[in-house]
């Protein structure tokens, strides 16, 4: 088993890049905090018969911060997850994206078809497809100005995770919480505005030829169930619910694991 550190250069950034175990290639793109240590469990799973490949986003966790962190795009950390593994010289991959990492995930397919052989959206954020977006903000915005009222953007940040984490988030280390806390600036400044915009034309996602799986979680909002149904409808693809809640990976990595496997 292979289990490697470095810094890669891809699409004009410096990613954070840890790529562990032997076998046919998985890449885990990050959600909110954009940190790979979030997969901690599930890489270590998965790593039992793939080439796993985890890393910080873009301005994230041990990736380096660049002047130009205020903007950012899903179409930009798609292009660098596609550069990523282009730098690494992988064969086809499949790609797996928990929340907004999910629409990463998806655009970098859309994106660059030829570079995945299969992509696994769980919970996708897909805020600007749904029929009524505010009340989907209206459910995390009380929480995160709580949290920057009691300890600052890193306290939103953290209040905004755990919130999401629901009864997972007894699972998150505390080395994974200073990363959020750390990445807060970027999460709540840079990024939450900018992905929640972000949609797919109808039109790609009909015509991708990729094997697509859109996973929702048993213990799950209506804003997310919403979001999954309308890629699921769009790319002909039937919506599939596996345990636990938005951030499953936390505590049901295994459920998640057999999901990427059985793309292969």
């Amino acid at each position: 088993m292979t289990d490697e550190t470095a810094l890669v250069e891809a699409n004009g950034a410096r990613l954070h890049v840890e790529v562990t175990g032997h076998g046919t290639p998985v890449l885990l793109v990050p959600g909110a905090g954009g940190d790979a240590r979030q997969y901690a469990e599930l890489a270590q799973l998965l790593a039992q018969s793939h080439t796993v490949i985890a890393y910080d986003r873009r301005n994230n966790g041990r990736s380096p911060q660049r002047s130009d962190w205020a903007e950012t795009s899903v179409p930009l950390q798609a292009g660098d997850a596609v550069a990523l593994l282009e730098s690494l010289g992988t064969e086809p991959c499949v790609v797996f994206g928990n929340s907004t990492g999910a629409l990463i995930a998806l655009a970098a397919a859309l994106k660059s078809p030829e570079r995945f052989r299969g992509a696994v959206l769980h919970e996708p954020a897909l805020l600007a497809v749904l029929t009524n977006p505010d009340e989907a903000m209206a459910t995390v915005q009380p929480v995160i100005a709580a949290g920057v009222e009691a300890d600052g953007l890193a306290g939103g940040a953290e209040a905004f995770v755990r919130f999401a984490a629901g009864d997972a988030a007894a699972r998150l280390t505390p080395e994974l919480i200073d990363g959020l806390r750390t990445n807060a600036k970027i999460l709540l400044e840079a990024e939450f505005g900018a992905f929640a915009s972000w949609r797919p034309e109808p039109d790609a996602l009909s015509e991708l030829s990729l094997p697509l799986a859109v996973l929702s979680a048993e213990q799950t909002a209506p804003f997310f169930l919403e979001a999954a149904e309308w890629i699921a409808s769009h790319a002909g693809v039937n919506r599939r619910t596996i345990p636990g809640g938005h951030m499953g990976f936390l505590d049901h990595p295994r459920e998640l694991a057999k999901e990427i496997d059985a793309m292969f």
